[in-house]
C-alpha cells in the first residue's frame, strides 16, 4: 500500500503522540442517563487451579436479599449487555444473571486513544471471562475527539469514577472487590485512579501507560501518571500488576521501569522474585513490609505490522483477538500482540484480581 509522504508523516505524528489508534468510531451517545441498545442476554503464587467465581456469594445463600435498582445513569439492572450513556462517555456493562441480584465484584477495563470499549474487549476478553467468574465488567468509550475517542484526565477521570459509584450502588457491588485496569491512555487513567482512590480499590493493573500529552521524549525522566511523590501519591498501598512491552515503540519501556521503581522506593518493596518466565515474558513479584504485592510483567511481543508505516511494535496486549483478519472494515492498526505471546493478559489479570480482594 502506498501513501503520499505528507499523509504518512501526519499519521506517524499522530501515533507517536498518543500511542493508540484504530478505525473504530465512538459509540456516539452523549445524553446523560440514556441507555443505548440493551441486549438481554506476597508469598509465592498459589498452584494453578481452575478459575473460581471471584469470591462472589450466591444471593440465595447470603441472608436477606441485597437491594439493587437503577441509580443515576445506570438505568437498568437487568441481566445482559448494556450501553449506558452518561456525560459524553458510553459505558458497556456486562451483567450476568447472578450479578444482577447484587453482591458481585466489578472490573473497569479502559481503552487507549482512538480505540473503543469493543476493541479493548477484543484484546482483554474480560467481558466474557470475568462476568462468568462473579464480576460486573465495565468498559467505557471516551468522548469523541479529532483523533477519535480520547480521554482528558482533568475531565474524564471524575466522570468515570462517578459512574462507577452509581453502578456500585445500583448493583450492591462488593466493596472489597473493586478493580481497575487499562491500556495506553487507559493505563494512565488506571495509575491516576490508584493515586486518587487507593482506599477504595482492591487492586489495579495498568498496561503501557501513556496519557497522550507527556510522551514527548524517548529517554527518562518521564512525566509519570502516579509519581509517588509530593505531587501525587496513593494514600494506601494497593496490589498492582503492571505490564509493559520491552519493544514498545510508542511508550518506552524505560517509562514503565521508572514508574515501577517509583513504587518500589515509596513502598519499600523487597527484592523481586520471579513468578513465571519463558522466552517471551518474565513476571516478577515484589512485596512490601505490609505484605502488599507489586508485580511487574514484561513481555517481548509485537503487533502484526500495520498497513501503513507506523511503528507500534511492542505497544500491544498479549493473548488478545484484535488481529488482522478479524478487524472492523477499514481497520489498519491492531493492538493485540501477534502470537505466540507466552501469556494471555485476560487470564493473568483476572487471576490477579481474584487473588487480591481488599482485606
Amino acid at each position: 500500500m502506498h501513501l503520499p509522504s505528507r499523509r504518512v508523516a501526519w499519521l506517524s505524528s499522530v501515533v507517536a503522540l498518543v500511542g493508540c489508534a484504530s478505525a473504530d468510531a465512538p459509540l456516539g451517545a452523549s445524553d446523560a442517563g440514556a441507555e443505548v441498545g440493551p441486549v438481554p442476554s506476597s508469598p509465592p503464587p498459589p498452584p494453578a487451579t481452575p478459575l473460581d467465581d471471584g469470591g462472589a456469594v450466591d444471593p440465595a445463600d447470603a441472608g436477606p436479599p441485597l437491594v439493587v435498582g437503577p441509580v443515576g445513569c445506570v438505568t437498568s439492572v437487568a441481566a445482559g449487555h448494556h450501553a449506558f450513556a452518561c456525560a459524553g462517555v458510553t459505558y458497556d456493562v456486562e451483567l450476568s444473571s447472578t450479578c444482577a441480584r447484587g453482591g458481585c465484584g466489578v472490573i473497569v477495563d479502559v481503552h487507549g486513544l482512538s480505540m473503543s470499549a469493543a476493541l479493548q474487549d477484543k484484546s482483554t476478553g474480560l467481558r466474557a471471562k470475568a462476568s462468568a467468574q462473579g464480576f460486573v465488567v465495565v468498559q467505557p468509550t471516551a468522548p469523541a475527539g479529532p483523533l477519535g475517542p480520547s480521554w482528558t484526565p482533568g475531565a474524564d477521570d471524575a466522570k468515570v469514577w462517578a459512574f462507577l459509584g452509581e453502578l456500585r450502588r445500583a448493583l450492591a457491588i462488593d466493596p472489597k472487590r473493586v478493580h481497575f485496569t487499562g491500556f495506553s491512555q487507559g493505563g494512565a487513567m488506571t495509575w491516576r485512579m490508584v493515586c486518587a482512590h487507593a482506599g477504595e480499590l482492591a487492586s489495579a493493573a495498568p498496561i503501557a501507560a501513556a496519557n497522550g500529552t507527556t510522551l514527548s521524549g524517548s529517554v527518562p525522566p518521564f512525566a509519570l501518571d502516579c509519581p509517588f511523590d509530593g505531587r501525587a501519591s496513593p494514600a494506601a498501598e494497593v496490589p498492582i500488576l503492571q505490564m509493559h512491552g520491552t519493544k514498545d515503540a510508542l511508550v518506552p519501556f524505560a517509562k514503565g521501569l521508572q514508574q515501577r521503581d517509583a513504587a518500589v522506593a515509596a513502598w519499600s518493596l523487597g527484592a523481586p522474585v520471579v513468578v513465571s518466565s519463558d522466552a517471551l515474558h518474565e513476571r516478577t513479584r515484589y512485596v512490601s513490609p505490609k505484605g502488599t504485592a507489586y508485580e511487574f510483567l514484561r513481555h517481548d511481543g509485537e503487533v502484526t505490522p500495520p498497513l501503513f508505516p507506523l511503528l507500534l511494535r511492542g505497544h500491544c496486549v498479549p493473548g488478545g483477538a484484535d488481529q488482522p483478519g478479524a478487524g472492523a472494515p477499514g481497520q489498519t492498526l491492531f493492538f493485540s500482540c501477534k502470537p505466540p505471546t507466552g501469556v494471555a493478559w485476560g487470564d493473568v489479570v483476572l487471576r490477579f484480581f481474584q487473588d487480591h480482594p481488599r482485606p
